[in-house]
């Protein structure tokens, strides 16, 4: 019941509300890739770049082609709407690497190399440096195999 509330308020688009229903359906199924995903987005989008970074990790380090091999439509993801975005944006040069991890997470939804060519603008990030050289390490193949 959780998860399909949550899946509607991600639907919606509103990722704010769809974080505590998602939340308990992913305690409820704690291997669940498809709410884990969601989640990511959804905390990208509310600020809580570190807990989407790791579970961003936590899934590529798994198998990273959950994340690659998103079907744009029939998983109804927002990357295409939320990429230009964030894009846009503007920040400060301390938040840069936010910015960087975040089009790189989001990228990697539908472009791998873009998405490697943000994680690779990440510089020194105090907590996820060696988890960023983990997922080039598996995103990278992904290109060349693509070539």
């Amino acid at each position: 019941m959780s998860e399909m509330l949550g899946n509607r308020y991600f639907i919606a688009r509103q990722f704010d509300k769809a974080i505590p229903p998602l939340e308990l359906a992913l305690q409820n199924s704690p291997d669940s890739e498809k709410i884990k995903k969601k989640l990511i987005i959804c905390y990208i989008q509310v600020g809580r770049i570190d807990e989407a970074f790791d579970l961003f990790y936590e899934v590529v380090n798994r198998n990273p082609h959950l994340i690659t091999d998103t079907d744009l439509y029939y998983d109804d993801c927002p990357c295409s709407e939320l990429l230009p975005v964030w894009e846009r944006k503007r920040v400060q040069i301390n938040q840069k690497n936010d910015l960087y991890e975040i089009l790189g997470m989001l990228y990697s939804y539908c472009n791998v190399s873009k998405a490697v060519q943000y994680l690779k603008k990440v510089k020194s990030h105090p907590t996820n440096a060696s988890k960023i050289r983990g997922v080039l390490r598996k995103l990278e193949p992904m290109i060349r195999q693509n070539h």
